[in-house]
């Protein structure tokens, strides 16, 4: 049985290797590409770390937004970490004159953390998911939303991720986080489409 086939999206932001090498321990196949091709894959990842600005400018200007389009309209899995989830909402404080894709409503906000960024481990609040801790590095998240599907608290309580059909959206690193982390990105990338 020929394993999937992965496409990560290089948005010049992030460790894409460390992304990949925690996708192919799960016996998918993961090709990373900084713009589109003609290949037809069975999940995408758009990894995170970086600018909002500076991960929208790559993704407009690489020719990403079409072909991200067109994916989700063939249901095609698609999961978001960190920036690649934040960029699924309409703006962010981070830059506030860059509009993102507007896949979902909502905004991106700098939070009341105690420590800026916030780095390390925290505790998912999740009925979909088991509630054991993974790993984040942001300044920034979304507070709320409608397709929320878990929750934690660092200085205030924020969306820690996100799914919609064949969408999944997670503010933290799965692949930092061990073998919960390794789940989720099998869940996401295997995921059934649901009407939420």
């Amino acid at each position: 049985m020929t394993s999937k086939k992965i496409l990560i999206v290089d948005t010049q932001a992030g460790n894409l290797f460390s992304l990949r090498a925690a996708i192919e321990r799960l016996g998918f196949r993961a090709i990373i590409l900084d713009e589109p091709n003609d290949d037809i894959f069975d999940g995408i990842v758009i990894p995170g770390q970086g600018r909002f600005g500076r991960v929208m400018q790559s993704v407009r200007d690489k020719g990403w937004v079409s072909y991200l389009k067109q994916a989700r309209l063939n249901e095609i899995p698609i999961l978001g970490i960190c920036v690649g989830m934040q960029i699924f909402f309409e703006f962010s404080d981070e830059d506030k004159n860059v509009k993102g894709l507007a896949w979902f409503k909502g905004k991106v906000e700098a939070l009341n953390f105690p420590k800026r960024p916030m780095v390390g481990w925290a505790r998912l609040d999740s009925q979909t998911w088991s509630n054991s801790s993974v790993y984040f590095v942001n300044s920034f998240a979304v507070k709320q939303s409608s397709y929320s599907i878990a929750s934690t608290c660092y200085g205030e309580r924020f969306c820690a991720a996100v799914k919609q059909g064949f969408f999944t959206g997670v503010q933290f690193h799965p692949e930092k986080s061990g073998e919960v982390g390794s789940q989720i990105i099998e869940r996401a990338l295997n995921v059934k489409g649901d009407k939420k």
